[in-house]
């Protein structure tokens, strides 16, 4: 085939498209063009498997016939999860309550494809988690956004839903990229009058005293959405979970594909589960390491800095521009945006990897 007639066949694929689908552009992290020594872009946790949980999973492994599939629906890390949900909300929980995903962003696509058709309106707020908006693009649907500031109040929230009759509401809490909390009594009321499901996106919960886990008992629309990205570190191994109402969990569970977890998942994720101990303990660590970069990065006067519930410092001002190239000049990677103020995330590292970011911010400070 010649170049032209070639040139023409790849035209003519794009032309089958969906609409949706030519729309959108990929998702992209933050660019480098310089050598990255410290990666805190990603709000991963600084931590690596403890050694002994990496023994148990290789003996585990080493029993597993990895030529054979996993369980069609990983029905015994369910068990797991909900056993170990139970213990951790003092009541009964089962695995008709819960839905365990490759990670949170398979729950999220699965939520917007159960509920979204082309034109439905779902309702969040901004900033926030990309992936909402990305996932709603995809399957056609409107996307509409409420900004997350001192207007962010119960009857601006009511206004909107009645304007836009939303299918879905995702709220984000603590907030990424700002670390902020949206108020529990707010989302209860707001849960009390859409009629919808209101989700809650959870992935920071572990690093704040504040969540919804409680409360999805006694809500049949609300439910919450956990990753084991961020405080378990576990975000090579992809996993995440929903839980809910068991009606809800009942009609998604028919959206999701069989083996849709891979045995290493499941058998890394079970063995976290029953050994978590050591996952409290690199929490509060973490912790402690952001209010020592808060109560630092905060001298400074010529920007905003947010409080934060998360495992990230969310800095908002002209000047974040100047420090962001300071740091990428002695290899720190963190994420920016660029909106109409520009901003930057710092993701919490270890003392080290802080102690690096201080030491940037003290020729920051020399310079500026």
């Amino acid at each position: 085939m010649n170049s032209n007639n070639l040139n023409n066949k790849e035209q003519d694929l794009k032309e089958f498209l969906r609409p949706e689908v030519k729309a959108i552009s990929p998702y992209e992290g933050e660019k480098d063009d310089f050598e990255v020594k410290i990666n805190l872009s990603g709000n991963e946790s600084p931590f690596d498997l403890p050694q002994e949980i990496k023994d148990k999973f290789k003996e585990e492994f080493d029993q597993h016939d990895i030529n054979r599939y996993p369980e069609i629906y990983s029905e015994r890390l369910q068990q797991t999860l909900a056993d170990y949900l139970s213990s951790e909300l003092e009541r009964e929980i089962s695995t008709e309550e819960v839905l365990v995903g490759n990670g949170s962003d398979e729950i999220l696509d699965i939520l917007i494809r159960s509920f979204v058709e082309p034109g439905n309106v779902v309702l969040s707020q901004t900033p926030t988690f990309s992936m909402y908006k990305y996932f709603t693009k995809l399957s056609g649907g409107q996307y509409e956004e409420i900004p997350l500031d001192d207007e962010f109040k119960f009857k601006k929230l009511k206004d909107k839903i009645d304007k836009l009759k939303p299918k879905l509401i995702f709220l984000c809490s603590p907030n990424n990229p700002t670390g902020e909390i949206i108020e529990r009594e707010l989302i209860l009321k707001l849960v009390d009058y859409f009629a919808g499901p209101v989700i809650i996106d959870e992935a920071y919960a572990d690093f704040n005293e504040i969540d919804l886990m409680s409360d999805v008992k006694d809500y049949p629309n609300l439910a919450v959405i956990r990753t084991f990205s961020k405080a378990f570190g576990l975000a090579g191994i992809r996993f995440g979970y929903l839980y809910g109402n068991k009606v809800l969990v009942e009609e998604l569970k028919k959206v999701l594909k069989p083996y849709n977890l891979n045995s290493l998942t499941d058998i890394l994720t079970c063995l976290i589960l029953d050994n978590n101990d050591i996952i409290k303990e690199r929490i509060e660590f973490i912790k402690k390491e952001r209010q020592k970069l808060y109560q630092n990065l905060n001298q400074y006067q010529n920007w905003k800095l947010y409080p934060s519930m998360a495992n990230f410092i969310y800095i908002e001002g002209d000047k974040t521009e100047a420090f962001k190239k300071i740091l990428n000049k002695q290899g720190i990677k963190i994420r920016s945006y660029t909106a109409e103020t520009p901003a930057i995330r710092i993701t919490i590292g270890s003392s080290e990897e802080n102690e690096a970011v201080l030491r940037a911010f003290a020729e920051f400070k020399e310079q500026n």
